[in-house]
Formats: structure tokens, C-alpha cells, sequence
């Protein structure tokens, strides 16, 4: 029996969905404020920061306005021997974080007419299970113990997507998800969301033969400063990975810095300068956002 977890750590982390075409204010609160005067010089990180579960925050901050617009998912925090286990064992109360979507007034809207004969999907309201990924690679030594704790062997996620699809999980973007909680398309056979933070290569060298294998969706959150760099994917990777209609292209900022800790400025930046390299590198808006680190306020 596959147990999926048994060498790796699934950090928990907090998810919005962000859209192009609406105003920045709607990524962050902090940027419904003026600029600061004058804005501080941006802070370029030569390569990603990486963190353990224990840097994540366990709860959002109240002081902020709410980020739900819709529902709220429960996101997972550690998922340990997810093989024989109920699906609700798979949540504990430490790891609710609120998943929240912001609407684009351009995206095409229901009839609110209904079809006679036509049953219309009911929004979905059950838990969903998120798998969040780092490097799919062969495990390093113990000299780099973060790298070691965020990597899974080949063979290993493959055996853990074979017991996902032998067990009748069917994987969904993220996008995906947010459509059948609206009601908008109907719910598969226990969906589950696979995530991939950071955008390394051997995602495209390892995981995405196995995903392909198997037909399995997921989402995968780019720095878009790293593309092109060694260990990261290029470009043209992630313009085949969108256009296989299977792997969802989410945000993760330019830089991947801790935005808490960075101007009003620099925060609109990191976020807005990677959202239009994306659209325009793939023609459309990214439905995704990843905040590094899980990092917010």
C-alpha cells in the first residue's frame, strides 16, 4: 500500500484565485492604499526562498479585510498515509485556510433561465484535498535538508498517482475547483487538486509523463523571474504545458520574496508584472495565485 506522505511534507499554504482583467486592489487589501512616497527600491531575489510547515502561518491575520468573496476551502496542512484513510480524516482544524475566487465581470455568466429537463449542477460544498508539490526528482543528500524534505523520488509519485487513480480520485485544477463550487460544471467522482509550487524543470521532465499518463490535471504556480534559468522551467515549457489543457498555469510572483515584508509598491509590482508576463506569454489571463511561502497579511 502506497502511503502518500511518507517521505515528504506537504507545506500549508494559502490560495487565491486572481484575475487580469480586475483591478490590483483585488489581489491584496494592502493595495486599496496609495503608493507609499516615495516607494522603496525593489528587492530582487536571486533564486526562491523555501520553507518548512513551521514558517508557514497557521491562521490569516483579522486585521485585514476578509479575501472571501465565495466560500472557504479547507486547504491540508500534512497529509499522512492518505491510503485506507475516510477522506474527512484528511483535514485537521489547524489547516483551514480560507481559498477564496474573485469573479471576472468578463467572464461568461449563466442563464439564469433554466433549461426545461436539464438538471443544473449544484454548487459543491464538500472538502477538497490539496496536494501540494515542490521537486519531483531524485531525493538529495543530507547536506541540503530542505531540498531533501521538499523533494519526491520519480518512482515514488508514481506509485502515488497510480493509487490515486485506482482509488477513483480525479484531479482538478484549481480553476476547475472553483467551478464546480460555483455550480458551473459538475463534480467528479472524488476530485482532489495536485499543486506544484515554484515552476522547476523537473516537473516537465518527470511529473508530466506520469500526469500525462494517467490523463490527470493540475496546477502549477511560476515565478516568472526564475523562467528561462537553470533548474526552472523555460517559456516554451510552460506555453506546451497551457496548451495541453491539463496543467493550469497559477501565479507565484516575479521574485517568490515574502510580500508582508515589502512596500505597497514592490507588492503591486510582484504581483501585476507576473500576471501580465503570463497572460501575455499564453494569451490569456491566469486564473491562479500562490502567495510565496504562504506568506500574507
Amino acid at each position: 500500500m502506497v502511503r502518500i506522505g511518507q517521505h515528504f511534507s506537504l507545506s500549508l499554504i494559502a490560495l487565491v484565485a486572481i484575475l487580469l482583467a480586475k483591478p490590483v486592489t483585488f489581489l491584496h487589501p494592502r493595495l486599496a492604499a496609495p503608493p507609499e512616497q516615495p516607494p522603496q527600491a525593489p528587492l530582487v531575489v536571486s533564486a526562491p526562498q523555501r520553507f518548512m510547515t513551521r514558517d508557514l502561518p497557521s491562521e490569516p491575520s483579522d486585521e485585514r479585510p476578509p479575501y472571501s468573496m465565495t466560500g472557504s476551502l479547507h486547504l491540508v496542512g500534512n497529509l499522512r498515509g492518505i491510503a485506507g484513510n475516510p477522506p474527512e480524516s484528511l483535514f485537521t482544524d489547524s489547516a483551514h485556510h480560507s481559498l477564496q475566487f474573485f469573479h471576472d465581470s468578463t467572464r461568461p455568466t449563466r442563464d439564469s433561465t433554466p433549461v426545461a429537463d436539464t438538471p443544473q449542477p449544484k454548487p459543491y460544498r464538500k472538502p477538497v484535498p490539496i496536494l501540494m508539490y515542490h521537486y519531483i526528482r531524485p531525493r538529495p543528500g543530507p547536506d541540503d535538508p530542505i531540498g531533501r524534505a521538499l523533494s519526491v523520488e520519480p518512482a515514488e509519485f508514481a506509485a502515488q498517482i497510480h493509487w490515486l487513480s485506482t482509488h477513483g480520485h480525479t484531479p482538478i485544477t484549481l480553476s476547475e475547483l472553483e467551478a464546480i463550487r460555483r455550480g458551473d460544471q459538475p463534480a467528479p467522482a472524488k476530485p482532489i487538486v495536485l499543486t506544484f509550487d515554484d515552476g522547476y524543470r523537473d516537473f516537465y521532465e518527470h511529473a508530466w509523463p506520469i500526469l500525462r499518463q494517467y490523463n490527470f490535471h493540475a496546477t502549477i504556480f511560476v515565478i516568472t523571474g526564475l523562467l528561462d534559468s537553470p533548474r526552472y522551467l523555460t517559456w516554451e515549457m510552460v506555453r506546451e504545458l497551457d496548451r495541453s489543457g491539463a496543467i493550469e498555469i497559477g501565479a507565484h510572483t516575479v521574485h517568490h520574496v515574502d510580500l508582508t515584508q515589502v512596500s505597497d509598491a514592490q507588492l503591486r509590482a510582484e504581483l501585476t508584472e507576473c500576471a501580465t508576463a503570463l497572460r501575455e506569454a499564453l494569451g490569456h489571463p491566469v486564473l491562479s495565485f500562490a502567495y510565496p511561502a504562504g506568506k500574507m497579511d
